[in-house]
């Protein structure tokens, strides 16, 4: 019997169930192994670099301006703590936005209690598509505190009236359950003064649950004591430290995530500002400047940094964390769709080749693969069709190589940016790293694959994650 009549009629069907899982698992951890190098060989050699970690230098009035935008629905609990952070930056010119995006609950009056907001008025500069403006207040100080009070749009809505409200070169967004460290900003603008090339810079995402508040800072970093949101650090570490460093060195990184990152407020004023047809908005805005950088021949750098950290919640409900991933998963598609003409083009350089290449790979091909591979196993063997001792050898084979793959993240963290803490902390993430493989790296991708669904049939909802007030000492 010759190979290809041996794949398909074997009685036990174990090769193609095998191979499915094989290629969609093993692909995925393939390609995530060579990120963890490009990341890995860059950290190295960052540490033998005299300038590396050092804090950059004084940022005087004579250099760009930055507005922090800080869009917030439905925020009470945290969206106070969320602004003290940003009034303690150490930056000596920039300027915090908060847009109330029509919430109805206490977010606006616990930021006029808070800060003794007055009713202002405020020019709006640049006039990109946001739902109608109900009133503006301000509280003067060193660091100027503007409040923008407007109908809800969604998240691309008030960012983009934030922009039109603000006076500064250069914007940073954040989402109103983060918490910026006190060097974030100072950080994330030295690339564009190094390179006037550059539209976007990311920095680090943490997880926030688990940490403990003083004065609107982190004061003391520890790992969630919950499961959900414990093995979302471990996902984080590998999404920031590892897949998005190495992208923004092969210059192919395709996102900027909307928890945290600046941008050169002209250049996104020029392609129009967010657009309010997609909940990948963040995504989406950095696959359109890259384009325009390509059109327009004029250079678009986006860069990731890791020094810089921005505390934010996540999840801690099975519910929001499958409506988040099923959103995040919709948003990708929602771009890829959207610069489908772009993708694989050798026209549009590495983003378009390796940056939309590598998320088609990572967001469409990838996750109905790996489902339909597991699926198909759990069918026959409920017939008595499969063999065991092939599913459980490849099942140990890729769980094994996911978990190094996630140990390699920690030990890359722990050696940039030592926010782990303790030696039970590493523990903790490691264990993490090895049940992660038993129901939640399945159960993930399924969540996936139903963003995608949500995608074909048009499903435009955002959902609401309920979120906790952050822990003080």
């Amino acid at each position: 019997m010759d190979l290809i009549t041996s794949i398909f009629v074997w009685p036990d069907f174990t090769f193609p169930v095998t191979f499915l899982i094989l290629a969609s698992a093993l692909f995925q951890d393939t390609l995530y192994a060579v990120l963890i190098a490009i990341s890995g060989f860059t950290l190295m050699r960052r540490q033998f670099e005299p300038n590396a970690h050092r804090l950059v230098r004084k940022i005087g009035r004579d250099t760009p301006r930055v507005s922090i935008l800080a869009p917030a629905y439905n925020e009470a609990a945290t969206v106070v703590d969320c602004t003290r952070a940003l009034l303690r930056q150490n930056h000596s010119n920039y300027e915090v936005i908060v847009i109330n995006d029509g919430s109805s609950d206490e977010t606006l009056a616990y930021l006029r209690a808070a800060f003794k907001l007055e009713p202002a008025e405020r020019e709006c500069s640049d006039r990109l598509n946001f739902a109608c403006v109900r009133g503006i207040y301000h509280a003067p100080g060193p660091v100027p505190l503007w409040v923008i009070d407007k109908e809800n749009g969604g998240k691309a809505d008030a960012l983009n009236a934030g922009i039109a409200y603000a006076s500064g070169e250069l914007f940073c967004a954040i989402d109103a359950d983060s918490l910026l460290e006190s060097d974030a900003l100072i950080r994330t603008s030295q690339p564009f003064i190094d390179n006037p090339d550059t539209v976007a810079v990311a920095g680090t995402v943490r997880v926030a649950n688990g940490c403990r508040l003083r004065e609107g800072a982190v004061a003391e970093a520890g790992l969630p004591r919950r499961f959900l949101p414990l093995i979302q650090s471990l996902e984080y570490l590998r999404a920031f430290l590892v897949a998005r460093f190495a992208l923004s060195e092969l210059g192919a990184l395709m996102i900027v995530s909307g928890a945290f990152g600046m941008f050169d407020r002209s250049r996104v004023v020029d392609v129009g500002g967010y657009d309010l047809r997609t909940v990948g908005e963040d995504a989406e805005l950095i696959v359109r400047l890259h384009r325009d950088g390509r059109d327009g021949d004029r250079p678009a750098a986006v860069r990731f940094i890791p020094e810089p950290v921005c505390w934010t919640q996540v999840p801690e409900r099975l519910s929001d964390l499958a409506s988040q991933r099923r959103r995040w998963q919709r948003g990708a598609l929602e771009t890829l769709w959207r610069h489908r003409d772009a993708a694989l083009r050798p026209g549009y350089g590495v983003p378009g080749t390796l940056g939309l290449g590598s998320m088609i790979v990572i967001d469409v091909i990838g996750p109905a693969l790996e489902v339909l591979g597991y699926t198909l196993a759990l069918l026959l063997a409920a017939t008595g069709h499969i063999a065991w001792s092939w599913f459980i050898a490849l099942f140990v084979l890729v769980s094994s190589f996911g978990f190094l793959l996630s140990a390699s993240a920690i030990l890359l963290q722990e050696v940039e940016l030592r926010r782990t803490g303790s030696l039970k902390a590493v523990g903790l993430l490691l264990l993490a790293a090895v049940i992660e493989n038993f129901g939640y790296r399945q159960l993930s991708n399924v969540w996936r694959c139903g963003g995608t669904i949500d995608f074909l049939m048009g499903r435009h909802e955002w959902g609401q994650i309920k979120r906790r007030a952050f822990e003080t000492s």
